[in-house]
Order: C-alpha cells, then sequence, then structure tokens
C-alpha cells in the first residue's frame, strides 16, 4: 500500500509505522516520541530487543540536543551529513530504551533522502531500521516490503533506495573511531580523515545495529563450493563460470555501486523463484566499496547438513 507524504505524516503522528524510502535500504520508520510506535517496529520485523535502533534528524543541531559529539568528529559530519554514516555516541539527555536497548549511548543519522528527511522535519526524529523482517536481506524495492508484511506495511512514496547498502556505522571512542558496521560510505575513504579502527574485543551483545550474525540471509542455502545439489549461480555478467545453471547476475564484477543495488534483490529472487540451494561468487576485491558486499554475502552463508557428516558451508 503506497501512501503519499502526508498520510504518512498522519499516520507517524498516530503511532503507526510506515516504510520510509532512504538512500540507503528502505526503513520502518516511527516517531521517538511515540513508545506503542516504537514496539510495533520489533513486532513487526521479529527484531530481538538487545538490538539497538538507530535514530534518524532532519539537522546537525538537532543531532546535538541527544548525543555527544567529539569536535573533530563534529566538524567531520558537517561535511558528511547528509549521508549514509551512523555514529554511535553517547546519550545526552534520556530516552526510550527500547530504542537504546538500555545503551548509554544513541546510533545517529541524517539521511539524504528527499522524503525522508521531509517526514523528519514534519514529525521529529524517526527511529528506522532496515524495513525487512528481521534475519532477511533489506528492503531496496517496494515488492520486497508487500512480501515480507503481506502487504499490511504503508509504503511512502518516493524515489527507491539508490545506493541499496545500509549506512556505515562508527562507534565514537576517546580518541579515535571504532567500526560497528560496513556500509555505503567507504570506511577507506572515512580513514583519510578520522582515525577509525577495528573492534578487538569478543562482541557479547550489539553495541549498534547491524551486528548479530545471522542477518540479510534468504532462505535459499547459499554456498562458496559448487555440489550436485547447487541450482544456481550467484555471480557477475562478465566472468565465465563454464556451467548450465542459471546465473543470477549482480552485475558487473567492475562496477561495485551496481552489485551493492543489486544485492538485495538477487537475494530475494532467489527465494522469489523458489531455489533451494546457490553457489556464491566471493572471487572479487575486498577493498572500498567490495569490503560490505564481500562482508554481507558472506553473512548470509548458511551452513547445511551433510548427508556424508559434518556440515558444509
Amino acid at each position: 500500500m503506497i501512501v503519499k507524504l502526508d498520510e504518512a505524516v498522519r499516520l507517524l503522528k498516530n503511532h503507526e509505522v510506515v516504510a520510509v524510502p532512504s538512500e540507503t535500504v528502505y526503513g520502518l520508520a516511527a516517531s521517538i516520541s511515540s513508545p506503542t510506535a516504537i514496539r510495533k517496529i520489533f513486532t513487526l520485523k521479529g527484531r530481538p530487543a538487545v538490538n539497538p535502533l538507530i535514530v534518524h534528524f532532519s539537522s546537525l543541531k538537532e543531532v546535538l540536543e541527544y548525543v555527544i559529539l567529539e569536535p573533530k568528529l563534529l566538524c567531520y559530519l558537517e561535511r558528511m551529513w547528509p549521508g549514509p554514516l551512523t555514529i554511535v555516541a553517547p546519550l545526552k539527555k534520556p530516552l526510550d530504551t527500547a530504542i537504546t536497548a538500555g545503551l548509554k549511548t544513541l546510533a545517529v543519522r541524517i539521511p539524504r533522502h528527499p522524503v525522508f528527511l521531509e517526514l523528519i522535519r514534519q514529525v521529529g526524529p524517526l527511529a528506522a531500521p532496515s524495513a525487512n523482517r528481521s534475519g532477511l536481506p533489506s528492503a531496496t524495492r517496494v515488492w520486497h516490503i508487500e512480501k515480507d508484511y503481506n502487504g499490511l506495511v504503508p509504503i511512502v512514496e518516493g524515489d527507491p533506495p539508490t545506493h541499496g547498502l545500509e549506512s556505515t556505522i562508527l562507534i565514537q571512542k576517546e580518541g579515535y573511531l571504532e567500526i560497528g558496521r560496513l556500509g555505503a560510505t567507504s570506511v577507506d575513504l572515512l580513514r583519510e580523515d578520522l582515525p577509525i579502527f577495528e573492534s578487538k574485543t569478543p562482541l557479547e551483545a550489539p553495541t549498534c545495529p547491524g551486528q548479530l550474525f545471522r542477518h540479510y540471509s534468504p532462505a535459499c542455502f547459499l554456498s562458496s563450493q559448487l555440489s550436485e545439489t547447487t541450482e544456481a549461480l550467484v555471480g557477475f555478467i562478465d566472468v565465465e563460470y563454464h556451467s548450465p545453471l542459471p546465473l543470477y547476475s549482480l552485475g558487473s564484477i567492475k562496477n561495485p555501486i551496481e552489485i551493492a543495488q543489486n544485492l538485495y534483490e538477487i537475494l530475494r529472487l532467489l527465494d522469489q523463484d523458489q531455489i533451494k540451494e546457490a553457489f556464491v561468487d566471493l572471487d572479487f576485491p575486498s577493498c572500498g566499496l567490495y569490503a560490505p558486499i564481500k562482508e554481507r554475502l558472506s553473512r548470509a552463508l548458511v551452513k547445511k547438513p551433510n548427508p556424508q557428516g559434518g556440515i558444509h558451508v
């Protein structure tokens, strides 16, 4: 069900949730001033309560009402926002613990999509995780949302996502930033201006969205190895696979922007076409935008029982 912006504003102000387009992926949005709507997000998605939400704002001034940002990072964000970059920073004032998962930090972002920004301007800050059911590939097309929720979630009219990947998440630490999630903004690019490091501490519970391991996965078994039960290939239009199996093309191996835009669509098409097992080509670069693509595909691989004993991946 597609709704106009003014109807979406009315729904959000009346404690409902809507699916909203962003430049990254579709989000399932609720006003942070409505505990009822926030809990609907978790119920609809089947989202674990330990997984915090990203709150989206329309201005940096608004962001600073809720979190504390270090001066150097603040100067950088003045250039980077709006855009597909999320920062996890210390909370400045109390907020619904369902949003923060009880943490003393908050994930914040200013989206670039004009429809999303206008919703925030009219309603106020919006919590909005990706609009897919938890564990499934994120939603980058209207039909993904309609499929997940049987057409029961209103979808705000607007141009579809352009990046096809979630925002990159950085966690503010004392004197440096830690990678929370790879995403649509290249960490290699960010490192040119910011001190960014990977976490060396084992994860006991999510400190930001996107850290649960079982994520981004279709029902179809995905494997990095061909087998007798493989029914399809997920790969690239300009790579020769010497196989009679159907190719679900992510695009050109030379074009990571195109691959990212097609990624979740292809994973969902496998299920739509009732493919039970597919080979995934992971033989591509790991730098720049390729890094989050490879990370998403690697996490989508499913362990499957092996009739000979043990498992294969």
